[in-house]
């Protein structure tokens, strides 16, 4: 490993206190004690949720259905075991954001009502805990087909824009205050997950309508990412 990059990831594994949720809403604090249990039950909703709709022989055949189950069940035990800190994954490290959002798409696939596509370049690296990564894009994804509701339309685009590698998650819902609301916990994991990547995230209202939620992290220049 290079000096450059030990020196990039000492610095990158240093959190930061002021992660910015912009566009008018304010950060929600950095889940602790009972509070990591609540966001860890929340985020378990989706993959019993999926292994729930698994149990139906006539959703899938018999092969996709154990594929998509032995995907769900290692998906909860790095979820749980990154809580109880003792998961390899959620230990910081290089990833490539193109294939922590399919990943993450990938986990919503079956409970997810709206049609999510995902645009990407290549590469974009990033130095970040691959779990908790996953769980705010999760969040931002469930977020975004909540909205978007039945036959809506969910986006995923990941480009670099140096210094910051962008995700946008955009949907085609009714836009930001025009929904029942509902509890902040999913918001609450993914600041705690920015505030440790020295990223942020900003909501605002698309311009042709919907919603939109830009996550920025800290680019890390693929040379050094080798």
């Amino acid at each position: 490993m290079s000096n450059r990059k030990s020196d990039y990831i000492r610095r990158g594994a240093q959190r930061r206190r002021d992660v910015r949720i912009e566009g008018g809403h304010q950060a929600p604090r950095r889940p602790g004690g009972d509070d990591a249990m609540r966001a860890l039950c929340h985020d378990l909703i989706q993959p019993l949720a999926t292994i729930s709709l698994l149990a139906d022989p006539q959703v899938l055949d018999s092969k996709e259905r154990l594929s998509r189950i032995q995907h769900e069940v290692a998906w909860l035990t790095e979820l749980v075991g990154s809580v109880l800190g003792d998961a390899p994954g959620d230990d910081p490290g290089l990833l490539d954001l193109r294939d922590v959002a399919t990943y993450a798409v990938s986990c919503c696939a079956l409970v997810t009502s709206s049609t999510v596509t995902i645009e990407a370049e290549e590469p974009v690296p990033v130095l970040a805990s691959r779990v908790s990564l996953v769980r705010a894009l999760i969040c931002l994804l469930d977020n975004a087909a909540r909205a978007a509701g039945t036959d809506g339309h969910v986006a995923v685009v990941v480009r670099t824009d140096a210094p910051w590698a962008v995700l946008r998650v955009v949907d085609d819902g009714p836009g930001l205050g025009r929904l029942v609301p509902q509890h902040s916990i999913g918001l609450v994991t993914v600041a705690a997950v920015l505030e440790e990547c020295r990223g942020r995230l900003r909501l605002e209202n698309g311009v042709h309508g919907g919603a939109v939620a830009t996550v920025e992290l800290p680019l890390l220049p693929w040379a050094e990412a080798r």
